[in-house]
């Protein structure tokens, strides 16, 4: 892999890490490892951005303080990882899971644009969008998610507020109505031009009716109209019905990140 694009990859997990933070961080010879008290793999692991100085050591090191919090230790992996490390985590007993795609478009894309014009709304539809999660969307986010257990959501509101608190980050958050009923909710993080769309969520018994697209036209054209240049996301390779999506919007695959765990956690 070129050094161009090892720099860019590491680049975009740095950003993809910052606008899905976590709420502690360590670092291990170069390494981060992330702490969100078990709510979600990108906020609960490594990140091996350097080689560090010893592989062995610091892998201890990591499951040690992962230990220490009640959690397995996970890497969050890509090609751009330490060179070595991925095999080095397969002999101790570490399997990869979870391959996600990043995929990638700049606002300038013929086909997004054109996509802006053609994507068909209801006239009964309304639009929200507030630069805070205020209680009008974090309900709905929470019921279409069916993440109510109040731990989670305690854990999910801290994030966003480290989100708020974050100078370098501008966030947008899209509410959808018909006729005055949420039917989806989605969220964007901005961070030095690149935006993160983040939370695509449809009420489950509205979906298959377009409203996802609906959410995605709206949340993406208002970013590029903030000063967004290079549009992001994060999708698990399995979901084809979310790629096919994101591909009409002339979104392209960048870079696959996947997690390794350890084959009793």
């Amino acid at each position: 892999m070129k050094i161009e694009e090892k720099n860019y990859i590491n680049l975009l997990e740095k950003i993809g890490s910052d606008v899905h933070p976590s709420l502690e961080q360590q670092i291990v010879d170069g390494w981060i490892c992330n702490f969100a008290e078990g709510y979600s793999r990108r906020a609960n692991s490594v990140l091996a951005f350097d080689w560090g100085k010893n592989n062995e050591e610091s892998i201890k090191t990591c499951e040690s303080l992962y230990a220490k919090a009640g959690l397995p230790c996970i890497f969050k992996m890509t090609d751009a990882s330490a060179p070595g490390l991925k095999e080095l985590l397969e002999k101790g007993g570490y399997n990869s899971e979870a391959p996600t795609d990043v995929m990638t478009v700049d606002c300038n894309s013929p086909v997004l644009l054109e996509k802006f014009e053609t994507v068909e709304e209801p006239e009964e539809i309304g639009v929200i969008i507030t630069g805070t999660p205020d209680e009008a969307w974090l309900n709905p986010f929470f019921e279409f998610e069916n993440r109510t257990a109040p731990k989670t959501m305690e854990i999910v509101k801290r994030q966003f507020k480290l989100i708020s608190q974050n100078e370098k980050l501008t966030a947008l958050y899209c509410r959808i109505q018909i006729s005055g009923n949420d039917v989806g909710v989605a969220s964007a993080v901005i961070e030095d031009g690149v935006l993160f769309l983040l939370n695509v969520v449809v009420n489950p018994v509205c979906r298959g009716k377009g409203y996802g697209k609906i959410l995605v036209k709206e949340i993406l054209e208002n970013a590029c109209d903030m000063g967004a240049e290079k549009l992001c996301l994060q999708v698990v390779q399995e979901n084809s019905v979310a790629i096919n999506l994101y591909k009409s919007f002339g979104f392209e695959y960048l870079y696959t990140y996947w997690y390794m765990v350890k084959a009793n956690c």
